[in-house]
């Protein structure tokens, strides 16, 4: 096995305990029945977020077709931090219980709106580094840049967005930004080939 394939693996785990985590919860509040008061928002991020997660771990993974990859412990340490931060978003998008006095989604997301918005504000920074510290160390190779820019700016204007919704309370600023960061992720993560 290479470098690389050891790294997957280990970054694999990440990926994995997100998307049980989500999966785990949806099931939580499915069996839970009329005790849910069911509300788009946290949902949605939930779905947003497993795509992330997904589409950052297949980022990576494609990143070996492009270049003779030859992880750098920095490198793996940097992906693994990004998946790390993608877990915890993860986890903060949909209430591990439901309680016996019900739980109403629509309250858990604005209860949990600063812990998830400023996870998902660093994670957007980190990968933003992440791409620009890429596309540096390989002298800005064309097919890199022609992942990694998109990436580059796609991230950093989520960080923008994530940072607005820290702050502002408004349901119809966090309707449009989470609309923006599902449909942001979908355009960015959508269109890759397997």
């Amino acid at each position: 096995m290479t470098r690389f394939e050891y790294a997957a693996i280990f970054n694999g785990i990440f990926v994995a305990l997100a998307l049980e985590n989500i999966a785990a919860s949806f099931h939580k509040l499915i069996d839970a029945g009329r005790r849910v008061r069911w509300h788009w928002m946290a949902p949605t991020n939930a779905i947003g977020s497993a795509i992330a997660t997904i589409g950052q771990f297949w980022v990576w993974w494609r990143g070996r077709d492009i270049l003779a990859v030859n992880p750098t412990v920095f490198s793996v340490l940097l992906n693994a931090a990004t998946l790390f931060l993608l877990y915890l978003a993860c986890a903060a998008t949909l209430p591990d219980d439901v309680p016996e006095s019900g739980i109403d989604l629509k309250a858990f997301y604005f209860s949990k709106r600063q812990q998830y918005w400023s996870i998902v504000g660093a994670t957007a920074l980190l990968v933003a580094c992440a791409s620009a510290w890429a596309m540096v160390r390989h002298n800005f190779d064309p097919q890199l840049v022609r992942i990694g820019a998109p990436i580059l700016v796609g991230t950093l204007v989520a960080a923008a967005i994530a940072a607005s919704m820290i702050f502002v309370r408004a349901s119809w600023w966090h309707a449009l930004g989470i609309m923006a960061m599902t449909s942001g992720v979908i355009f960015v993560y959508g269109p890759m080939k397997i």
